[in-house]
C-alpha cells in the first residue's frame, strides 16, 4: 500500500502542474505593465510614486504594492532572447511557484488519512485552477501557504517538555516576520498576514495553551508591513486601495453581481458554491464522527477554532470579490483533510486496495481531461493546456511600430497595460489597467464620456491630439461597446487593423493617407478574405473565434460574422459559443431563411447549456415573427423564470397571449 500510496502523491502534483501549465491567456492585460514597470525599477533603481506610463495623469500618485513581483518578472522574462521566449519563462516560473504552493500545503496535510488528502485535494485544485496568471498574487499564494504549513505546524507540535516544546513552537512562527518583509512588497494579499497570525493567536489563547509567548512575534509580524517603500501608506494600502477606484473589473465584483450581470453563474464560480457546500458536509461529517467517539452530548469544538476562522473569512471574501476565490481553495486543502481524517477509516484491506484503485483512476482520468482540453472547454474557458502565447496583440503594436505611426493613443482600459510595455517610452497611453492610478474625475469625465458621446469625443480627440486609436474589442463594458459601434462608422477614423484581439482606427488626415491607402479595412474586403482569416486563427482557441465573430458582428458585417461562428461549430461542434454566436449574426439579417439557421443555432445553443434570459427571449421573439405562438409563449416564459421583471419579455408575452386568445 505504501507504494500505492507514493503513486497516488505524485499523480497529485502532476495532475497540479498540468492545471497550472497552460497558455497566458491574461497576456493582454497584465502581465505586459508588470514587466515594463519591473524593468523601469530595476534600471532606476528605486519604484516610481507616480503613474509614469500614461499622457493623461501623469502626476496622479500611485502606490506600487507589488513592485518587488514585477522586478522579479522583469528579471525572469530578460532570460528569454525574444518576446515570446520571455514569456513562456515566466510560465514556467509561474508553474514551478503554483506547485511549490501545494507542496506546502501538503506538507501541511500529509499527517492525514491519503483517503481524506486526496479527496480535499481535488476539491481544492479545480476550484483554484480558476487564477493561475504570472501575476503577483502568485507569491501571495506561496506566502500564504507557508503561514498555513508554519501555523498548522506550531499548532501540532507535540509537547515533550514545556521548555523544549516551547522552543519548538516559536523555531517556526519566527519565519513569519521575515516572511511578511517579502510578502509587503509582493503583492496587497500581504494584510493575509497578520489576520491568520491573530487567528492562531485566538486558537492558542482559547485553547489556553502559551499564547502570550508569541504577542512579540505577531508585533514583529505586523511591523513588518511598514518596511516598504511607501512607509504607512503602503501597510494601509488594503484599507484604502478601493476608496479611488474609478472604474469596476470583473475580479473585483461580487459574485451575485456577476451572476446577475452576465445572467448565470460562470462555471467557475458554480464549482466555488459546489466547494462550499462539500465543505460545509465535511464538517457535519466530522461533528458526527467526533459525536459517536466521545461519551459527552456536546462536541467540543476549542481545537477547531482556527479552522473555522480561516474558513469564514475566506468564504466572505470570495462572496464579496472573486479574486479571492483561490485563497477559499488553499484554505481547504487542510481544513478539509481534518475533516474527513477519521471518516476514511478501513477496517477491511481488500476496501482499502479498492479506494486506493479508484483514486488512482480519478486522478489519471483528470490529468486526462486537462491536457486533452476537455476540463476547459466544459468550463467555456479560454485556457489550453501547454505554453502557447497569442501573437494578436503582439501584431497590432508591430502594426503600428513598422509603419511608424506616431501617438498620441486612444486605447481602452483592458489593452493599455500590452501598449505601455510595447510602446513606452517612445510612446505613453491613454490609460492603463491600474484603476487606483488614476483619478475618478478621470474616468467619469473623460474616458467613459468619450465613448459614450460623440460631440465630447469630437472635442477631446482634439483636445488630446489623438492620431490613432488602440482598441481591444474583447471590452465587455457598454461604453465600449457604443465606442465601437459608432466609431467604426466614422469615415474620419477608419479601420487599418483589425484581428481576434484588437482593432486599429487611424485619423483621416494627409500625414496618414499612404497607411489608410495601403491597409484600410472595410466589409467588402473582409468578406473577400474571410477564408484566409479562418486559417489564421488556431483552430483549437475556440476564443479566438468567438472574439473575432463578436467584432463583426458589432460592426454589423453579419455575414462574415456568421462564416467565423459557423467555422468554430465545424472545429468544435460541442462548444455552445459558436451555435449562439451564429444565432445571433442569422437573426439580425431577418429574412426566412437565416431566421431558420437563427432558431436551429439558438437551439442547439440552449441544448449545450447556454439556457441564459437573452437566448429564451430573443428565440420566443423570432417565433412570433414566424408566427409560431405557442412555441414563442414557451420561450418567453423560460426567459421570465430567468429575468422576471424584464418589461420587454412582460410586454411581448401578453401580445403572445393575445394572440393565442384570439384562435
Amino acid at each position: 500500500m505504501r507504494t500505492l500510496n507514493k503513486v497516488i502523491i505524485v499523480l497529485i502534483f502532476i495532475l497540479a502542474g498540468v492545471l497550472f501549465f497552460h497558455n497566458l491567456t491574461s497576456v493582454n492585460v497584465d502581465i505586459g505593465r508588470h514587466i515594463k514597470l519591473g524593468e523601469i525599477i530595476w534600471e532606476m533603481k528605486e519604484v516610481p510614486k507616480t503613474n509614469l506610463l500614461s499622457f493623461t495623469e501623469s502626476e496622479h500618485v500611485f502606490i506600487n504594492h507589488h513592485w518587488l513581483s514585477e522586478v522579479v518578472f522583469y528579471k525572469i522574462y530578460s532570460l528569454g532572447g525574444d518576446w515570446i521566449t520571455g514569456l513562456r519563462l515566466l510560465m514556467v516560473s509561474k508553474t514551478l511557484v503554483l506547485l511549490a504552493v501545494y507542496c506546502f500545503l501538503f506538507l501541511t496535510v500529509k499527517k492525514h488519512n491519503i483517503f481524506s488528502i486526496v479527496f480535499a485535494f481535488l476539491v481544492s485544485v479545480f476550484v483554484f485552477s480558476a487564477r493561475t496568471e504570472p501575476r503577483p498574487e502568485i507569491f501571495s499564494y506561496l506566502i500564504f501557504s507557508a503561514y498555513l504549513f508554519i501555523l498548522y505546524k506550531a499548532k501540532s507540535t507535540i509537547p515533550d517538555s514545556k521548555r523544549t516544546f516551547k522552543i519548538r513552537t516559536l523555531f517556526w512562527l519566527w519565519f513569519l516576520p521575515i516572511l511578511q518583509v517579502f510578502w509587503v512588497n509582493l503583492h496587497i494579499y500581504f494584510i493575509m498576514g497578520p489576520i491568520l497570525f491573530l487567528f492562531f493567536l485566538i486558537d492558542e489563547a482559547i485553547n489556553r495553551k502559551n499564547w502570550k509567548s508569541k504577542i512579540g512575534i505577531f508585533i514583529l509580524v505586523v511591523l513588518s508591513n511598514f518596511i516598504n517603500p511607501n512607509f504607512i501608506k503602503g501597510a494601509l494600502y488594503p484599507f484604502t486601495v478601493l476608496g479611488n477606484y474609478g472604474y469596476s473589473i470583473v475580479e473585483n465584483s461580487s459574485l451575485f453581481f456577476l451572476a446577475e450581470y452576465f445572467g448565470r453563474w460562470a462555471p467557475q464560480d458554480k464549482l466555488f458554491l459546489i466547494s462550499l457546500f462539500i465543505l460545509v458536509g465535511s464538517f457535519v461529517l466530522w461533528f458526527w464522527k467526533r459525536k459517536k467517539l466521545t461519551t459527552s452530548n456536546v462536541v467540543n469544538f476549542k481545537t477547531r477554532v482556527f479552522d473555522l476562522l480561516l474558513m469564514a473569512m475566506t468564504v466572505i471574501l470570495s462572496f464579496k470579490m472573486q479574486r479571492n476565490i483561490p485563497l477559499f481553495a488553499l484554505s481547504l486543502w487542510p481544513v478539509m483533510s481534518e475533516n474527513l481524517g477519521n471518516f476514511f477509516n478501513f477496517e477491511f484491506q481488500k476496501l482499502k486496495k479498492w479506494f486506493t484503485v479508484g483514486i488512482i483512476f480519478i486522478l489519471t482520468a483528470s490529468i486526462y481531461l486537462v491536457i486533452s482540453n476537455q476540463f476547459y472547454g466544459w468550463l467555456g474557458s479560454a485556457k489550453i493546456f501547454g505554453w502557447s502565447v497569442s501573437s494578436a496583440a503582439q501584431d497590432g503594436t508591430d502594426f503600428i511600430k513598422s509603419n511608424k505611426i506616431q501617438g498620441p493613443v486612444f486605447n481602452n482600459f483592458d489593452i493599455g497595460n500590452y501598449l505601455a510595455w510595447q510602446l513606452f517610452p517612445e510612446q505613453r497611453v491613454f490609460v492603463d489597467g491600474r484603476p487606483e492610478a488614476y483619478s475618478v474625475e478621470f474616468f467619469d469625465k473623460i474616458y467613459k464620456p468619450m465613448q459614450r458621446d460623440e460631440k465630447i469625443w469630437e472635442e477631446k480627440s482634439k483636445e488630446y491630439n489623438l492620431n490613432y486609436v488602440f482598441f481591444a474589442h474583447t471590452d465587455i463594458t457598454e461604453w465600449g461597446y457604443e465606442f465601437l459601434e459608432k466609431i467604426s462608422k466614422n469615415e474620419e477614423w477608419p479601420i487599418v487593423f483589425l484581428n481576434d484581439a484588437v482593432v486599429i482606427f487611424l485619423k483621416n488626415t494627409d500625414s496618414n493617407r499612404s497607411v489608410i491607402n495601403q491597409y484600410m479595412i472595410t466589409e467588402q474586403n473582409i468578406r473577400n478574405d474571410i477564408s484566409k482569416i479562418l486559417d489564421r486563427l488556431d483552430k483549437k482557441n475556440s476564443g479566438a473565434f468567438v472574439n473575432y465573430g463578436n467584432i463583426l458582428y458589432r460592426f454589423g458585417w453579419l455575414e462574415s460574422s456568421a462564416r467565423v461562428f459557423e467555422a468554430l461549430i465545424e472545429n468544435q461542434p460541442d462548444n455552445p459559443y459558436g451555435y449562439q454566436g451564429a444565432a445571433y449574426a442569422y437573426a439580425v439579417m431577418n429574412d426566412e431563411e437565416t431566421q431558420e439557421k437563427a432558431v436551429i443555432n439558438f437551439e442547439k445553443a440552449i441544448d449545450l447549456g447556454f439556457k441564459t434570459f437573452n437566448n429564451y427571449f430573443t428565440l420566443g421573439i423570432i417565433y412570433a415573427n414566424r408566427k409560431d405562438f405557442f412555441e414563442a409563449e414557451d420561450n418567453l416564459i423560460k426567459a421570465l423564470k430567468i429575468n422576471p421583471n424584464n418589461q420587454n419579455a412582460r410586454d411581448a408575452l401578453k401580445m403572445i397571449e393575445n394572440k393565442l386568445r384570439g384562435f
